[in-house]
């Protein structure tokens, strides 16, 4: 499953904790090079540590900003030469019942969890379509935890 991988150029959002810093730790040990990116720097630089990375493989990134996730990918390309790959994998849940209405947390559920994804296109697909070659890659969610079936009386 990890052939081909060494020296691929793979950007990581969310790459702080869960699933980001899993697959970047999976990358690492392949032979990748790694562009990780979350609101969290404190773990991303505690993970770059671990996988000896260094400082240079990290950068703050708010998926919710347009501007961070193009930030994150040209640090790829510019330290590295391209981009071969973009893990979206920024993500949250509200683990609040619908019925309590918290508008609030959806709308920041559909700028991460939506428009951070089109985000990191946005900001990766001009490369990979210059380079003729690159994958966007969406790790799928399976958390229902916030939609509470009622028994009807």
């Amino acid at each position: 499953m990890t052939d081909g991988i060494k020296d691929k150029v793979v950007v990581v959002t969310g790459a702080s904790s869960g699933l980001g810093a899993e697959a970047a730790r999976h990358l690492a040990k392949a032979g990748a090079k790694l562009a990780l990116g979350a609101r969290r720097t404190d773990r991303l630089q505690a993970l770059a540590e671990e996988l000896g990375l260094g400082r240079n493989a990290v950068v703050r990134t708010d998926v919710t900003d347009r501007a961070q996730v193009k930030a994150l990918v040209d640090h790829a390309v510019k330290t590295h030469g391209r981009i071969d790959a973009i893990i979206n994998d920024a993500g949250l849940m509200p683990l609040a019942p619908l019925e309590l209405l918290q508008v609030d947390e959806w709308d920041r559920m559909i700028d991460v969890n939506i428009k951070g994804v089109l985000y990191g296109i946005a900001a990766a697909l001009p490369h990979m379509k210059a380079q003729k070659s690159g994958h966007v890659i969406r790790p799928r969610r399976r958390d229902r935890s916030c939609v509470r079936r009622r028994k009807r009386r």
